[in-house]
């Protein structure tokens, strides 16, 4: 068992992983793009507070955040099953884009950032600006979804809903790459 294990984990960790866009997965392998977002408290997450861990994004459009709720489930289970260890490692960061949010209703975008938030015990960041969206070539109306590991290279990306044994596949990839 530890063996055929072993095996998997050489495996998931030599392949890069992509379903979805031709232009995002041409980011499999590379450096992932700087980053800079800010959730409904203002507190801002770049791409180097949180460099040297494995990174865990789920782009989404607020119309969408229902979507994948399977996946969400199942990962938020493994991130809790985890050691202090791991999850000191392990980043789940989820970004919701709000380029499109009229600079009226701004403050309302925080508020429901800051409830929704609370509601899912992880703190949801906005990619105000769109660079985000344009610089990880994210496809609109999708669940977008990107693994980071520690050296900052993309290792994994799919858009859209995801089937249990894709689901399983993502498991395997976090749990081999916090284990590094």
């Amino acid at each position: 068992m530890i063996q055929k294990n072993l095996i998997l984990a050489v495996t998931l960790l030599s392949l890069p992983f992509f379903r979805g866009s031709s232009l995002a997965s041409g980011l499999i392998g590379s450096g992932a793009p700087y980053f800079r977002v800010q959730s409904g408290d203002d507190k801002e997450m770049t791409l180097d507070m949180i460099k040297g861990k494995v990174i865990l994004i789920f782009y989404e459009s607020k119309d969408i955040v229902e979507s994948n709720k399977i996946l969400k489930a199942e990962l938020n289970k493994l991130y809790y099953e985890q050691t202090k260890a791991v999850k000191e490692v392990l980043v789940r960061l989820p970004i919701a884009d709000c380029s499109k949010a009229a600079w009226p209703f701004v403050g309302t975008w925080k508020r429901k950032l800051r409830e929704h938030s609370t509601k899912e015990g992880v703190v949801i960041y906005c990619d105000w600006s769109g660079k985000m969206f344009s610089d990880y070539k994210i496809k609109a109306d999708k669940n977008n979804i990107f693994i980071i590991d520690k050296s900052g290279r993309i290792r994994f990306f799919t858009s859209g809903e995801i089937d249990a044994e894709e689901i399983n596949n993502v498991k395997e990839l976090l749990k081999a790459l916090a284990g590094e």
